[in-house]
């Protein structure tokens, strides 16, 4: 019989990148992937991910009838990526009938690390800000610390001393505070390896739950709010 697999797909680093896993085996060296893959051109991810994806999957001869649950890197990201992961994800579940696992771009980032004890986690928001939060594992899923906030870039001095991951643009402007932190990236993989946790825990979601998580609350101004600015107006 043809192994059971989580597809994952995560969008909010601007990247679009898609695994598919198997279910992993105990103490085994290296996660079961069946494939993964990127779409790096942020305008063509909309057009090219579906396609993208059953091509791969009738490469590797999987059938959506094995598929076990659709994981979903939630935010925070790009409001547009967000959206098309979001929504692949809610379309191929319902087609599909089967569970989502919506996960934050902060544990898709715990990749390679003992995540029991807590890990603060810093991402570019652009805008001069990083987005931040502070998390562990436990067999309960994901604990928070710190909600996901917004922090200015001038403000990372403030960080708490402590296990700190970032992505290379973040820690590229910690090097200047002398902090040693990890460097990595939002990986699909570690989202598929954290859905089949998810999934064995019982802890799924229906497909309209799979919705993008915004930290940021406002980026673009009405032309009047920015007549308003300019003219000093509250």
């Amino acid at each position: 019989m043809k192994p059971q697999f989580i597809l994952a797909i995560s969008t909010s680093s601007g990247v679009a990148k898609v695994a598919c896993v198997t279910k992993p085996v105990l103490n085994a060296l290296a996660p079961p992937i069946a494939f993964s893959f990127e779409i790096v051109d942020y305008k063509s991810q909309s057009a090219l991910l579906l396609p993208t994806i059953g091509q791969h999957l009738n490469a590797t001869n999987l059938e959506p009838e094995r598929c076990a649950a659709i994981a979903v890197d939630v935010g925070p990201g790009g409001f547009t990526s967000l959206r098309t992961a979001c929504g692949v994800a809610q379309g191929l579940a319902t087609a599909w009938n089967v569970p989502t696992v919506p996960l934050s771009s902060f544990e898709c980032m715990l990749s390679g690390m003992d995540t029991e004890s807590s890990v603060t986690v810093l991402m570019d928001a652009r805008l001069n800000e990083v987005y931040m939060a502070t998390l562990s594992r436990t067999h309960q899923g994901t604990e928070w610390s710190q909600q996901p906030c917004l922090l200015g870039v001038s403000e990372l001095h403030t960080v708490r001393e402590g296990r700190v991951i970032a992505d290379s643009f973040t820690a590229n402007l910690l090097a200047a505070h002398n902090r040693v932190v990890q460097v990595g990236d939002v990986s699909a993989v570690q989202l598929a390896l954290l859905a089949w946790q998810e999934l064995e825990a019982g802890r799924v979601s229906e497909p309209f739950d799979c919705q993008p998580q915004y930290v940021r609350d406002k980026v673009a101004q009405t032309t009047s709010e920015r007549m308003a600015a300019k003219h000093g107006v509250v």
